[in-house]
């Protein structure tokens, strides 16, 4: 992170429930939000709560060394932030959710195996987003 960008960290209740995490979340987002995550293809689970509201952009290798761990990287165009407790309660198992109400999807055609950090689509182009804090203890907020 460069030195023109600020960092907040939102530290968040231990059991904090689906409305407390929405309106946490909607402090910063008021009329929703995009989601970009790599979601593993074992979360069967989300992959069917999302139904037709995720929209896939690409297979891509999770692992460098196990060519049958892979993801769909992708987005969800939350306007009514019905998914982001979904993406929050999976967030120690997924390695790659932001949440930004900038529509980054032309750029995530640039992310492949040799480098899937889609955090750096916001941090290159200096867009603010948030993303969730090692064991979703907190949020990361960065402004530009």
């Amino acid at each position: 992170m460069d030195r023109l960008s600020k960092k907040t960290e939102i530290f968040l209740d231990e059991e904090i429930d689906e409305q407390e995490f929405v309106d946490q979340v909607s402090c910063f987002y008021k009329n929703g939000c995009y989601i970009y995550a790599i979601i593993p293809e074992y979360e069967e689970e989300l992959f069917k709560a999302l139904s037709t509201n995720f929209i896939s952009v690409k297979s891509i290798p999770l692992s460098r060394f196990f060519t049958w761990d892979t993801g769909q990287m992708g987005y969800v165009n939350d306007s009514k932030k019905q998914f982001i407790y979904e993406f929050y309660l999976r967030s120690t198992t997924m390695d790659y959710i932001v949440f930004s109400e900038v529509d980054v999807s032309e750029h995530l055609q640039k992310i492949n195996k040799k480098n899937i950090d889609i955090y750096n689509i916001f941090e290159k182009n200096r867009i603010p987003h948030l993303t969730i804090g090692p064991d979703g203890q907190w949020l990361n907020l960065i402004e530009y």
